[in-house]
């Protein structure tokens, strides 16, 4: 059936009136009544049955009238939706951020982006940069917040920022006082370090260990929230990367290494911009005033 017929028919019946209906629709008058009669053709029933210059709808038209407002309301609402979908108001984003970035830059930004655009269905997860780089490749996520990824895995990759490790201290350790930490300070120490799959723990071991200088020991703690209530509790010193916000104040405290200057960049992986949605790009969009606001904040 002709969707523009059922909306011809919708208007006369709720109008009462062909001439009524050829107005509200714009049509002419002849117009209106060639739709009516070829939807009763393509129907084989009489919907109307006329009465001078009214028209009375017979039992098949009631029937069809009460089916006609659920699909021509049904027809309205997906063609909202797939507007909403094309100018990011609707739809979906699926992505993966590593920690600490993910609580310390991005969740405000989430949350205005939820905020602006309910109806979009978002779903952020945290995660390790390898695993977020594979699942971007694989197609699980739209796009992900991590290190650069391997160059097999053949994405894009558009850096944000750059982090810095540096050591974390109870506010009462004796090295809590120096602004600046080195490796041999280090001696003697339990230094927590995340598991070995985490870019952290990777940087902080690329660094260290041509240095020949790693007279400590070292426990493996998956969770950077974890290190630090074991830093405050004054139970060895964490590497970390170095946010303000990860310290505690009146309990711990980050201070930078001396010797070594151990950076990651950390972006925007994906696959093609082209194959992802509006809300997915204006999510990106978003994401990178974080850049923007560490520049102006460095600068």
């Amino acid at each position: 059936m002709d969707i523009r017929a059922l909306k011809t028919f919708e208007a006369c019946v709720r109008l009462g009136h062909f001439q009524k209906a050829a107005e509200e629709l714009q049509y002419a008058p002849s117009t209106v009544t060639l739709q009516i009669q070829r939807l009763e053709a393509d129907l084989g029933v009489s919907l109307f049955v006329r009465d001078g210059k009214r028209v009375i709808l017979t039992e098949a038209g009631r029937w069809l009238y009460q089916e006609a407002l659920a699909l021509l309301k049904s027809i309205g609402s997906m063609r909202q939706t797939v507007f909403d979908i094309a100018t990011g108001d609707n739809g979906s984003v699926r992505f993966a951020a590593i920690e600490p970035l993910a609580s310390q830059q991005l969740a405000t930004v989430i949350a205005d982006f939820c905020k602006t655009r309910p109806k979009v269905k978002l779903t952020m997860e945290v995660s390790g940069s390898r695993s977020i780089a594979e699942r971007v490749q694989a197609g699980e996520l739209d796009f992900g917040i991590c290190s650069a990824p391997s160059a097999n895995l053949m994405l894009e990759f558009e850096p944000l920022i750059e982090e810095r490790l540096g050591i974390m201290l109870n506010i009462l350790h004796p090295l809590a006082d120096q602004d600046r930490i080195t490796v041999s300070d280090l001696a003697g120490l339990t230094v927590l370090v995340k598991e070995p799959t985490c870019i952290y723990r990777e940087l902080w071991e690329t660094a260290i260990y041509p240095t020949g200088q790693n007279h400590f020991s070292c426990i493996e703690v998956g969770s950077l929230f974890v290190i630090q209530q074991m830093v405050k509790a004054e139970f060895g010193v964490g590497i970390v990367p170095m946010y303000n916000g990860l310290e505690q104040a009146g309990s711990t405290v980050i201070r930078p290494l001396a010797d070594l200057h151990p950076v990651v960049t950390i972006g925007m992986a994906y696959k093609d911009k082209n194959f992802l949605g509006k809300a997915a790009l204006l999510l990106m969009n978003a994401i990178r005033d974080i850049r923007e606001s560490v520049i102006l904040r460095n600068s």
